[in-house]
């Protein structure tokens, strides 16, 4: 079995696993939707003639991000709901969110780019959607939300709120991370994601800043570079593998 993609010259890969295991100057391989291989050694076993690579050199690589409480539009009419729930979807998913988790069982679905599951459970961890939210409680452990369709909250990106608990606050990088991928994921019961490991899901995020510091510490500027979603590059255009 040979990689169908591979990912080479990762300045920073975050594998988000138990340990929260940071590679400097890695790889990541994927066969088809799963992860086969990553780490510091020689990546080139893995290659043949069909296999896709893309350089992230000086990029940092991180697992997608996941979002457990979307609210949607429900003060709409009915019939303009779906149409404005989807452009919110695909507004999150430009900002890396590729994994939705939802009340609302109208609007499940899974499709090539992004999955929206129906919520199961409630979250044992306090959910942060905003500033205030983490002001009173400044919990150990905590799961980020953008809170999109609560009342006066349509917010599509994680990066701002991200922002304010990394420089106003000094939550320190891992929880950070964490509480956008693997904490969401153990919480939710999403065992196939949320971290990148071997024989999990590769759905992956390449960023433009060398680690995650950077990314945290900038403001207004998009920094995803490319987006993967069960092995498949399709941000900012499409690759077949």
């Amino acid at each position: 079995m040979k990689a169908t993609l591979i990912i080479k010259n990762i300045e920073s890969l975050y594998t988000c696993d138990k340990d929260f295991t940071v590679y400097k100057h890695a790889f990541i391989a994927c066969h088809h939707d799963k992860i086969i291989d990553l780490g510091v050694h020689d990546y080139k076993k893995w290659i043949d003639s069909a296999t896709r690579v893309l350089d992230a050199c000086g990029e940092t690589v991180i697992p997608a991000f996941i979002d457990c409480n979307f609210e949607g539009f429900s003060k709409v009419r009915l019939g303009d709901q779906l149409r404005e729930n989807n452009s919110a979807l695909y507004a999150m998913k430009t900002n890396g969110i590729l994994t939705i988790l939802s009340d609302k069982k109208r609007i499940q679905k899974k499709e090539l780019t992004q999955d929206v599951f129906v919520r199961k459970q409630e979250s044992k961890y306090p959910i942060i959607e905003r500033e205030q939210d983490f002001h009173g409680l400044k919990p150990q452990k905590f799961i980020v939300s953008c809170g999109f369709g609560k009342p006066n909250s349509y917010v599509y990106s994680f990066q701002h709120l991200a922002y304010i608990l990394f420089n106003m606050y000094k939550v320190d990088l891992r929880t950070l991370l964490e509480s956008m991928t693997s904490l969401p994921a153990k919480t939710f019961g999403l065992s196939d994601r949320g971290s990148l490991e071997k024989g999990k899901l590769a759905d992956i995020l390449i960023l433009q800043v060398p680690t995650m510091e950077h990314y945290y510490q900038t403001l207004g500027r998009p920094l995803i570079h490319r987006m993967i979603k069960n092995g498949i590059p399709f941000y900012p255009n499409w690759i077949v593998c």
